[in-house]
């Protein structure tokens, strides 16, 4: 008897082998840097480095295992040799020989993101919850510029096959279906789906500035205690991507495997400066474009005609620049802005600076406006309804081509909601100039210290280290009374009644923020420090 249940669970489990799957065809091949070069699941402690693109752009590496287990979703990482690549894998969950696209079988559909030169899919493996523990196939493709299917003949891109052996379901599984809602610039709410293994003590929640998902034995970010299954997100950074992940605390020593994940982008919130702006890229989606209306009136559009180039055209990017001509065959007048964000200047005596140029029209060579070619650099106290115009260049302005630097005393600017602009026309009159006017290198800086600032300087109180990671010393607290700490918006996020020389400030987001020293004598005085 023992004889023939053994050789049963061996036909079994070798029906995956003795299956005859397709294999895949790239006509185009991988050889151009359409393969996948490194394929990584963390948290299957699986990872398959530098395979390079395999011979006819398909690698059987069925020998290899990845264990998971039914019900967990499991983050995964791939990188290619070029950009554009859509990404499908599927598991074989029934034994057939065949992949089907669709779910359950294919588990896995993600593209391609550029990152400092480095081409990357990131997405989520979900393992099906009601599949039997055995060993099955998995397939994963890349193609660029196109999604791949299993048994794909045509394009660039590259296929590996893999064995998969899944386990049981953990008892405890991680909740599904994250959702973020209310998202503003400091602020969002988090929301998930409770597992069927309802957790007897809560959940926990990881978030990051980071992509890499967590490991088991990471910190989290936040608790939950059960039923409730949201949470409010607060402290974020404006403009800033996170990622979030969830998971279910079913007792004191069991926890679930992190969920998938889940992303999103805060809103652009109004700066405090210091701020420093070069342009690499372009402009971010704080800046804002229009394409009608003068410093007179309020702009309007969504575009314009100022557009990333390098600086006096030495070089391609890097800077901001815009065409001044205007054609005798279609003459056409242009109202071109491009807005800053919002800068909070209530704290009094900033300086705003930037360097500017003038060329000709795709070259070195010195030029000069036309005759009612008009740049203008503008400020608006009220979020941009509202324009003064602080500096205007013409025809007789002598622009130079080499870089000069304009700075401008902002005492007199204290509004909360501080936005400058450069607006350019290229008037009605069809002059022979073809010229370029560039802007680079935009900052937003302290003119003097304050009174607190200089206070702070004779009573040598520093702050170390700075940047910091997770704590933040205290030269001298012997006259201090207590400490606050306030992020870019003003809110206080941390307080110190009793003081202390070390400030342990792990919870916080990555950022800058003020540390507030509230002094015996009645004083305040106010070190900035940034948390990496």
């Amino acid at each position: 008897m023992r004889i023939l249940l053994f050789t049963l669970f061996g036909l079994i489990s070798s029906n995956m082998f003795s299956q005859t799957y397709c294999t895949p065809a790239f006509l185009s091949g991988c050889a151009a840097g359409d393969q996948i070069d490194s394929f990584e699941i963390p948290g299957a402690s699986f990872s398959h480095l530098n395979t390079g693109c395999s011979n006819n752009a398909y690698g059987d590496f069925t020998s290899q295992s990845i264990n998971v287990n039914a019900g967990v979703s499991y983050s995964f990482s791939i990188s290619h040799g070029y950009g554009s690549q859509h990404v499908k894998i599927w598991i074989d969950y029934n034994n057939d020989g065949v992949f089907t696209d669709a779910a359950p079988e294919l588990v896995a559909t993600a593209s391609s993101i550029t990152q400092g030169g480095l081409y990357t899919t990131n997405g989520d493996i979900s393992i099906l919850s009601t599949v039997s523990p055995g060993t099955y196939r998995m397939r994963v493709a890349d193609r660029f510029n196109t999604e791949p299917d299993p048994c794909n003949a045509d394009g660039y891109g590259e296929a590996h096959d893999y064995t998969v052996v899944v386990g049981a379901a953990p008892s405890c599984l991680a909740p599904t279906d994250l959702s973020i809602s209310a998202v503003a610039a400091y602020t969002s709410n988090l929301s998930w789906t409770a597992s069927s293994s309802i957790p007897g003590v809560g959940y926990e929640y990881y978030l990051s500035t980071s992509m890499t998902p967590p490991l088991s034995t990471a910190v989290a970010t936040g608790a939950v205690v059960n039923p409730n299954t949201s949470t409010p997100l607060s402290n974020l950074s404006p403009s800033t991507a996170y990622y979030v992940w969830v998971r279910s605390v079913c007792s004191a020593t069991s926890k679930s495997a992190w969920s998938a994940v889940s992303s999103f982008k805060t809103l652009c919130g109004v700066i405090t400066p210091d701020f420093t702006f070069d342009f690499a890229g372009g402009i971010n989606d704080c800046w804002q474009e229009a394409d009608a209306g003068t410093p007179a009136s309020t702009p309007s559009g969504a575009s314009s005609n100022w557009y990333e180039t390098g600086f006096l055209n030495n070089g391609f990017d890097g800077a901001l620049g815009i065409n001044i001509y205007t054609s005798s065959w279609f003459p056409e007048t242009f109202d071109s802005w491009v807005i800053t964000p919002g800068f909070n200047l209530s704290a009094g005596g900033y300086r705003v600076k930037f360097d500017y140029g003038l060329t000709e029209y795709g070259d070195t060579a010195s030029g000069s406006l036309g005759s009612d070619d008009v740049v203008q650099f503008i400020v608006s106290q009220d979020g941009g309804t509202t324009w003064t115009v602080l500096q205007t260049w013409t025809a007789s302005s002598n622009v130079s081509n080499n870089s000069t630097q304009y700075s401008y005393d902002l005492t007199s600017y204290t509004g909360a909601n501080t936005k400058f602009g450069f607006y350019a026309t290229n008037g009605a009159v069809a002059d022979a100039e073809d010229v370029e006017f560039f802007i680079d290198n935009f900052v937003i800086e302290q003119l003097t210290l304050s009174t607190n600032e200089t206070a702070i300087k004779k009573d040598n109180i520093k702050a170390y280290p700075n940047p910091f990671a997770d704590v933040l010393n205290i030269s001298d607290v012997s006259n201090v009374k207590s400490i606050s700490v306030m992020d870019v918006a003003g809110r206080v996020v941390k307080t110190f009644d009793k003081t202390e020389s070390t400030l342990h400030l792990g919870g916080l987001n990555a950022g800058m923020y003020l540390v507030v020293l509230n002094m015996k004598d009645g004083s305040k005085q106010m070190i900035k420090a940034i948390k990496k």
